[in-house]
C-alpha cells in the first residue's frame, strides 16, 4: 500500500506547487495590464505609485512568512492571498519605477548604472540569506521564524521610507482613456518591439516549463536537505551580483544584442545538468554558474525594456512584455507540474526540454532580436 500512497501525494505536492507558481505569475500579469492603465491615465503620480505599491509589495512579502503562526486551516489562505496582493502591487510599483528610472538614468549610463544598482541588490540579498541561516542554526523553529520574519518587516518599513524621499525630476502628464488605447496600439505596432516581446516570450516559455519542479526534484529526487536550497540560493545572489557588474563591462565591448542571445545560449545546460548533481558541491557550483550567466540575460533585458521602446510608449511596453512572459510562464510552470506527475522519466523529460528549448531561442534571439545601441 505504501508505493500508491507515494504516488498519489507526489500528484498532490506538484499539482501544489503549480497552483501556487500559477497563482504568483498570474497575479504579476495582472498587475502589469492594470498598472500600465492606472500609470497612464494618472502618470504625473507615477512617483506615489512607486512609493505606495513598492511599501505594499514589500511588506505582504515579509507579512506572508507569518503564516507559520496561524491555525494550519487558516494558514495555506492566508500565505496565498499576500503572495497574490504583494505580487499584484510588485507589478504596479514595477512599471512606475521603471518609468521614472528610465528618465533620471540617461541611455548613455544605462549600462553602468544598472550593472551596479543590480549588484548591490543582490548583495543584500546575499548578506540577508546568510543572516537568516545563522538565525535557523541558532534558534528553535519557531523562534527562528519570528526573529526572520520580524527582521524582514523592519526592513522593508526601513526601506519604504527611504525610498519617501525619492522625488520625481521630470514627470509626464496624465494621460486619457483614449491615450491608453492608443499607447498599446502604437506599442503593438513597433516592428523592433514585436520582435523583442515574441523573442522573450518564447525564452520564458522554455525557462519556465520546469519552473515549479526545482525544490521538489532537488529534495525529493537528488534528496538533497533543505539547507541546499539556501546555500543555493546564497551562491547565485553572491554569484550574479558579481555577474551585473562583470557583465557590464562586457556589454560595452559585444553591444547589447549579443550579450542578450550569448547569455541566453549560456543558460541552457542547466536544467539538463541539474539532473544529474546529487551532491551540494554540485549543486552550489551549478547555482554559481547559473547566477553569472543569468545576469548577462537581465542586465541585457532591463535595459532593452527601458530603452527600446520611446517614452511615450514606456508604460504599455513594460505592460505587453511583462503581462505576456507572466501569462505564459505561469501557464507553463502548471503544464510542466502536469507532465512531471506522470512519472520521474516525464519530470526529467521536462528539465531536459527546457535546455532544448533555452538553446533554440538564442538562435532565434541572434537573428530576430533588434539592436539597441546604448554606449
Amino acid at each position: 500500500m505504501a508505493q500508491p500512497y507515494a504516488i498519489k501525494l507526489l500528484d498532490f505536492d506538484l499539482q501544489l506547487l503549480g497552483t501556487m507558481v500559477l497563482l504568483q505569475l498570474g497575479m504579476a500579469g495582472v498587475g502589469y495590464v492594470f498598472g500600465s492603465i492606472l500609470l497612464s491615465l494618472f502618470r504625473s503620480r507615477r512617483i506615489i505609485f512607486w512609493k505606495l505599491f513598492g511599501t505594499l509589495h514589500r511588506c505582504l512579502w515579509a507579512l506572508a512568512g507569518f503564516t507559520h503562526f496561524l491555525p494550519k486551516e487558516y494558514g495555506a489562505s492566508f500565505f496565498l492571498t499576500s503572495v497574490a496582493v504583494a505580487q499584484f502591487s510588485g507589478s504596479l510599483a514595477g512599471i512606475a519605477s521603471g518609468d521614472v528610472g528610465a528618465d533620471i538614468v540617461s541611455k548613455e549610463r544605462a549600462l553602468k548604472f544598472y550593472s551596479s544598482l543590480n549588484s548591490l541588490g543582490l548583495a543584500s540579498n546575499s548578506a540577508g540569506l546568510i543572516i537568516t541561516t545563522a538565525i535557523f542554526s541558532f534558534l528553535p523553529s519557531n523562534e527562528g521564524y519570528l526573529v526572520a520574519y520580524t527582521l524582514s518587516m523592519s526592513s522593508a518599513v526601513a526601506s519604504s521610507v527611504f525610498l519617501n524621499l525619492l522625488r520625481d525630476p521630470n514627470p509626464p502628464s496624465k494621460g486619457s482613456v483614449s491615450d491608453v488605447l492608443r499607447g498599446f496600439n502604437d506599442s503593438l505596432k513597433d516592428q523592433d518591439s514585436n520582435s523583442y516581446i515574441i523573442t522573450v516570450t518564447l525564452f520564458t516559455l522554455a525557462v519556465n516549463l520546469p519552473g515549479a519542479l526545482w525544490n521538489y526534484y532537488l529534495l525529493t529526487v537528488i534528496k538533497g536537505a533543505e539547507t541546499w536550497v539556501t546555500l543555493k540560493a546564497i551562491a547565485a545572489n553572491i554569484s550574479q551580483s558579481i555577474g551585473f557588474r562583470v557583465w557590464g563591462r562586457i556589454s560595452r565591448k559585444l553591444g547589447l544584442k549579443r550579450t542578450l542571445y550569448v547569455s541566453i545560449a549560456l543558460t541552457s545546460p542547466i536544467p539538463a545538468v541539474f539532473t544529474f548533481l546529487y551532491t551540494l558541491e554540485g549543486q552550489v557550483a551549478l547555482e554559481m554558474y547559473s547566477g553569472f550567466v543569468w545576469a548577462g540575460y537581465n542586465l541585457a533585458n532591463n535595459i532593452y525594456t527601458l530603452y527600446l521602446p520611446k517614452r511615450t510608449t514606456r508604460v504599455y511596453f513594460i505592460a505587453v512584455i511583462n503581462a505576456t512572459s507572466n501569462v505564459i510562464a505561469s501557464a507553463t510552470s502548471r503544464l510542466g507540474a502536469q507532465i512531471a506527475s506522470i512519472s520521474l522519466g516525464a519530470m526529467n523529460a521536462v528539465f531536459y526540454s527546457s535546455t532544448a528549448g533555452r538553446l533554440l531561442l538564442s538562435l532565434i534571439a541572434k537573428r530576430k532580436a533588434p539592436e539597441l545601441l546604448v554606449s
